[in-house]
């Protein structure tokens, strides 16, 4: 990936991920969510261990880190992935029957 692909997943990503995140942290539920009695916070800390995750592995390569360095991010990139696994799974767990439609 070029240093202007990396610094396009970047602001794309902060800009339709890392920002509808926090503001989901911060208390705002979207439109398709407002109803629901599901923990969205958890949504939030799910977008911001992607946006974690996109920022573990672009960095290294933006400041030509050496090979050690990056394969070593890759990996804190790959464990905040799986947090973001965790998470989803865990608010599909506890947003019940509810989340999935049944009454």
């Amino acid at each position: 990936m070029s240093v202007t692909q990396s610094w396009v997943v970047l602001i794309g990503g902060a800009v339709f991920l890392l920002a509808p995140s926090v503001a989901v942290l911060a208390g705002w539920r979207p439109v398709f969510l407002r109803g629901a009695r599901a923990p969205v916070p958890l949504l939030g800390a799910l977008g911001l261990c992607v946006y974690g995750a996109v920022l573990a592995t672009a960095i290294p390569r933006l400041v030509d880190a050496p090979t050690a360095v990056r394969t070593t991010w890759a990996y804190v990139g790959l464990g905040l992935m799986w947090t973001a696994v965790g998470l989803f799974i865990l608010y599909d767990i506890l947003a019940g029957a509810n989340r999935r439609g049944r009454k």
